[in-house]
């Protein structure tokens, strides 16, 4: 009866940690979920408060080069002066690095920003349109370059914040699944074994032959080899060595097709970017047709091509039943992110840690030979040159 007892005790115990431990990683894949929704918004807001910023810089060059200034433009600037002050502050409201540094340095800056605003708009009511275009665009100048510096610097604190924040609750319910799995293992051990008083009473103990022991037995060695790795070195180091001899757009198809069988892909696409949109140059596994149905990929897209570009990170996409995964590799230069590497994978590999590993090598070898292409510049698509007259150039 005790015995009963017990084991409906601890039947009830592993039922409420299984519940709990539900909740708990659902509590936690909901905050995740907001967590990269707070990301994607921030970045959304910061690409709006860049755009501002370029359009205020246009303005400028207007007054700057003829001396004067209508009033329509100079209210218009003022206008998107107060936007710059309004956007700013639902994306300080709502960042995941709000502690950061930058953040700081953007409030000071738009409070700066407003104070020079609220001067020039007395003026535009007093008629006085040259002293009010003066004050947005001469005392606003270093407040606007110190807007935009720390704008890019909060962007990379977001995207570090985010990716922290994924990775603590990740941890988290990794922990509690484990909590929980040795506890139902204890369990199982526990309810198996069967109490001294349930023995059946007229078992008697036999008396077993003690086993011979071998003396002077020398271990065999396993036969089976270890298992090989998942990405041959040799051939990472002797790719990223001809790409870094690469001289002509024709020479770069081969090297995809090298990429593509030492990742185990089934398709590679080189996008570079031309403005504020991105295009595949370069393939392997695809035809045209598929590529042409893609179009151009935007600077503020959601997906992990785009998200690479902005952020400058690896990215990748787990595929469901049927369908293959995807990882996506920044071509990173000295100053931007001139484009990315997309290779397509079977299920699973996209988080294998040597795949991941060689294709940002391949993407950091590639930047170093398509930097001085003029597609991984702002130039529109229409001024792009080939790759062999830009090489030639260079």
């Amino acid at each position: 009866m005790r015995a009963r007892i017990l084991r409906l005790l601890l039947l009830t115990i592993l039922v409420a940690a299984g519940l709990s431990s539900v909740a708990w990683t659902w509590a936690l894949a909901q905050d995740v979920t907001q967590v990269e929704t707070t990301g994607k918004q921030s970045a959304a807001r910061i690409d709006r408060l860049e755009a501002a910023l370029d359009q205020f810089a246009h303005d400028e060059l207007i007054y700057v080069a003829s001396g004067q200034i209508d009033t329509e433009t100079l209210t218009a600037t003022s206008n998107l002066s107060q936007q710059l002050v309004s956007e700013s502050a639902w994306l300080l409201g709502g960042l995941a690095a709000g502690a950061a540094p930058s953040a700081g340095a953007v409030a000071e800056a738009v409070a700066s920003l407003a104070d020079v605003d609220g001067r020039a708009r007395e003026n535009i009511q007093a008629g006085l349109d040259l002293m009010a275009a003066d004050l947005l665009f001469t005392e606003t100048a270093r407040t606007r370059q110190v807007l935009r510096e720390q704008l890019r610097a909060l962007r990379l604190a977001e995207s570090n914040a985010v990716a922290d924040a994924r990775a603590t609750d990740l941890k988290q319910a990794w922990m509690a699944l484990a909590s929980v799995a040795i506890l139902f293992a204890w369990g199982l051990v526990r309810s198996a074994r069967r109490p001294a008083s349930e023995a059946p009473a007229n078992v008697t103990p036999q008396a077993t032959e003690p086993e011979p022991v071998a003396l002077n037995v020398v271990p065999r060695p396993d036969p089976r080899p270890d298992p090989p790795p998942s990405i041959d070195l040799r051939e990472t180091a002797a790719l990223c060595t001809a790409i870094s001899r690469l001289q002509s757009e024709g020479d770069l198809q081969p090297l995809l097709s090298r990429a593509s069988t030492l990742l185990n892909a089934s398709g590679v696409v080189v996008w570079m970017a031309a403005g504020e949109e991105m295009f595949p140059v370069a393939w392997h596994g695809y035809d045209s047709k598929q590529l042409s149905q893609l179009g151009p990929i935007g600077h503020s897209s959601l997906n992990a091509a785009a998200d690479a570009w902005r952020t400058g990170t690896l990215q990748y996409v787990a595929g469901g039943a049927g369908s293959r995964s995807a990882i996506v590799a920044p071509l990173l230069g000295v100053e931007r992110c001139m484009g990315v590497l997309a290779i397509e994978v079977s299920a699973g590999r996209e988080t294998d840690t040597p795949t991941q590993a060689a294709t940002t090598l391949i993407a950091a070898q590639l930047s170093t030979v398509l930097g001085g292409w003029p597609a991984g510049s702002s130039m529109p698509p229409a001024e792009i040159v080939p790759f062999e007259r830009a090489a030639a150039s260079s």
